[in-house]
């Protein structure tokens, strides 16, 4: 049997428009995903790109089904667009939305009038570390990560409002695994990292994966991280990086690892370029802080 295609009905235009951009892009979803000051938050293209991540919502979707929300008290974080408060508000009986960022202020505040919430929502402008709740929650929501938790305020919000939760209460998410691999990529001048938004970006992997840390985020205090770790590579060669994985633990048996529009894996260069070689160990050190930036963050080898 012989199968034929009719070429002439598939539209190839945005596949040949990709592949003419593919080296144009390496740095758009960096971009897109750069907190600024100006506008306290991230801009207006990066809630459509979260939006459309069904894979990052979903996970939420999964914990938010795996429990029972009928009457129960919620505070959610960063609340955006509202992209995960809409699933679950119908059940809630009271909830605490907030968020910082002035330019989705009267967004939020129609969609609240639209449903119907008012008497069931109290929205909250402002800095997550610093709100008062006038009282406990059984669920704490919020999903201000970013790879390693190094850019956004994930820990330090949590270490904030978990003081609010009651004794049976869960946090969503509540552990976050921070995975590390040697490796080798291209930085182009002014450059410290990239998150991987095609396959074709992917660094030159040296190591096998190891665990850097777990975020407790029921019980994590400190935010400036430093250690070292023996790491033995699989392959010799230039290091000049290391690949970053975070693993999200949403709730138990409910996991986000990572997609284009949140925490993706991440390349960030090492102080200085190192020859390793298979078989022999080599010791990673790093260190970095919640809630700044990969730029100052620091990983070096020591042979």
């Amino acid at each position: 049997m012989i199968i034929s295609y009719n070429f002439k009905n598939m539209n190839f235009k945005y596949l040949s428009e990709l592949i003419d951009n593919y080296d144009k892009l390496k740095y758009s979803l960096l971009n897109a995903q750069t907190f600024s000051q100006e506008h306290f938050g991230f801009p207006s293209i990066y809630y459509k790109i979260m939006e459309t991540d069904q894979k990052r919502v979903g996970a939420f979707h999964k914990a938010f089904a795996k429990y029972d929300f009928s009457g129960k008290i919620i505070c959610e974080a960063g609340v955006g667009t509202l992209a995960l408060t809409k699933h679950y508000m119908d059940d809630v009986k009271y909830a605490y939305l907030i968020e910082n960022n002035p330019e989705v202020r009267d967004f939020i505040t129609e969609e609240i009038s639209k449903n119907g919430w008012e008497d069931k929502a109290q929205v909250i402008f402002g800095d997550a570390t610093k709100v008062e709740l006038p009282e406990p929650v059984d669920f704490i929501v919020g999903e201000l990560m970013s790879i390693y938790c190094a850019n956004e305020y994930q820990v330090q919000i949590f270490k904030h409002l978990r003081k609010y939760l009651k004794p049976r209460g869960k946090l969503l998410p509540e552990f976050i695994t921070n995975v590390v691999q040697l490796s080798h990529a291209t930085f182009e001048e002014g450059h410290k990292h990239y998150p991987i938004n095609f396959t074709r970006h992917l660094p030159e992997q040296l190591s096998l994966s190891q665990i850097v840390n777990v975020i407790d985020l029921y019980k994590v205090v400190d935010t400036n991280i430093e250690g070292s770790m023996k790491i033995t590579p699989i392959l010799s060669g230039k290091c000049n990086c290391i690949y970053m994985h975070s693993a999200v633990q949403v709730a138990e048996g409910c996991n986000f690892t990572g997609t284009d529009s949140l925490m993706p894996p991440t390349v960030c260069k090492l102080e200085a370029e190192v020859m390793v070689k298979k078989g022999e160990p080599v010791e990673l050190n790093y260190s970095f802080a919640y809630g700044t930036s990969l730029d100052q963050a620091k990983f070096w080898i020591s042979c």
